[in-house]
């Protein structure tokens, strides 16, 4: 058994280190900035703009990065995309403008995409279809584990100082020396087949409209939830420590929610996540407004991260279940397109409410998205019957943050070449 985990982890170890760094740098500006943005008096509706810019960029970096790969190779195009997210944490310091900002995280978001591609495609070439699986496995591990490490970090000093962005340019610099000094050859980037949205969704409905709410749900949370947590009393260092439960929450609870949804209806266990949600946001603006202590609210943040970061995979399963198996790769990008449009959408709402009603709108608009949601799947279940078991895909747990189609999903067939890949 030790002799197969090295064997499996030592063509991918340099690829699982460069995530590691680069993510950790990302999801500590991910906490700073609305920190800075609040601490600088910007209103909340201001700043949910501003964030939701980030996932604009990565939309269009998930739609057009995959080109520049293409047209200068992997390892030019990681650096290059790693050397232009790390001047951009610095840029934030200089352009310390709603305008700029917008446009660096247009950027930004552009550049992780990139480096995810890159990055996601190495570990496709590098793996088997028997290993897939499982490298897939440690690169959500590696990958959920930095963005709660990352979030941590804020605690190493003021937010108001320069220092958390730095930190941030210093992590995502890091992640271009394993990378730069690896000696994996080029992996090879086919074409998609084309599958339109109109057909994705009369495939699926349930799958594509999902995915667009949990791109709601997400984005809304990680935009705008240190935010929340701030305005509802929390210092920097407890709403740091309550982000990072909740990315802990999501990693923990893919496992058994995989296996109920190989068990049972998907869509059944998908409007069972999403009222948890909405129950689980309840249950934490009770306690709050209650007083309870931090730990309690850390193990009510547990289960809220889990069911919110469960319904993108849930309806990734769902759409594959009704199609045939060479349009997966097509389906999975299109539907992150729709998860990504609606995490753009998801903070300017948010912060919209937030700032007419208050803090605690945070947590109506959040539970009435998942519940509206689960209604209309309960409604889905009734006209449409399930599939047979013989006939559905086992679930695959994949990171709902990750901007690109996974191309390690195991489900999934190779892509055909392309004759740049051919010659890359």
């Amino acid at each position: 058994m030790p002799h197969n985990f090295r064997s499996l982890l030592s063509p991918v170890k340099s690829l699982l280190g460069g995530t590691i760094a680069f993510m950790a740098g990302n999801s500590l500006l991910g906490v700073v900035l609305p920190l800075r943005m609040q601490a600088a008096d910007y209103s909340v509706a201001l700043i949910g703009a501003i964030m939701a810019a980030y996932y604009l960029g990565l939309a269009l970096g998930g739609y057009k990065a995959k080109h520049v790969i293409l047209r200068i190779g992997h390892i030019r195009a990681f650096a290059a995309f790693a050397a232009l997210t790390a001047a951009t944490c610095l840029a934030y310091d200089f352009f310390f403008t709603p305008a700029a900002w917008v446009a660096l995280r247009v950027l930004n978001g552009f550049c992780i995409a990139g480096m995810t591609t890159s990055i996601e495609s190495w570990l496709n070439e590098r793996s088997s279809n028997a290993t897939r699986g499982r490298v897939l496995g440690f690169y959500m591990l590696a990958f959920y584990l930095a963005i709660a490490f990352g979030q941590t970090l804020v605690n190493v000093a003021p937010v108001g100082g320069s220092d958390h962005l730095m930190i941030s340019a210093a992590l995502i610099g890091l992640s271009l020396v394993p990378i730069a000094m690896t000696g994996l050859g080029e992996p090879k980037l086919g074409d998609l087949r084309v599958l339109g949205v109109k057909k994705l969704y009369a495939a699926s409905r349930v799958g594509v409209i999902g995915a667009a709410v949990a791109g709601i749900l997400v984005g809304s949370f990680y935009a705008m939830g240190v935010v929340f947590a701030r305005q509802i009393g929390l210092g920097v260092t407890e709403a740091a420590m309550f982000m990072s439960t909740v990315v802990i929450g999501g990693l923990a609870f893919q496992v058994p929610v995989g296996m109920l949804a190989d068990r049972f209806d998907r869509r059944i266990v998908m409007a069972c996540m999403l009222i948890a949600v909405g129950l689980s946001w309840g249950l934490l603006s009770n306690s709050i407004a209650s007083g309870v202590p931090l730990s309690w609210l850390m193990v009510l943040a547990l289960p809220f991260g889990g069911t919110i970061s469960s319904v993108y995979p849930l309806c990734v399963a769902q759409t594959f279940d009704r199609l045939e198996r060479k349009y997966y790769v097509a389906a999975s990008g299109r539907l992150l397109m729709v998860y990504s449009i609606g995490a753009t959408i998801g903070p300017l709402l948010a912060s919209t409410l937030m700032s007419i009603y208050g803090p605690y709108s945070f947590f109506l608009f959040e539970s009435a998205v998942a519940i509206s949601y689960a209604i209309f799947v309960l409604f889905c279940v009734r006209a449409r019957p399930d599939l047979p078991a013989e006939g559905s895909e086992k679930f695959v747990p994949l990171p709902d943050i990750s901007p690109v189609a996974m191309a390690l999903d195991p489900r999934v067939e190779p892509e055909p070449e392309t004759p740049e890949s051919k010659t890359a």
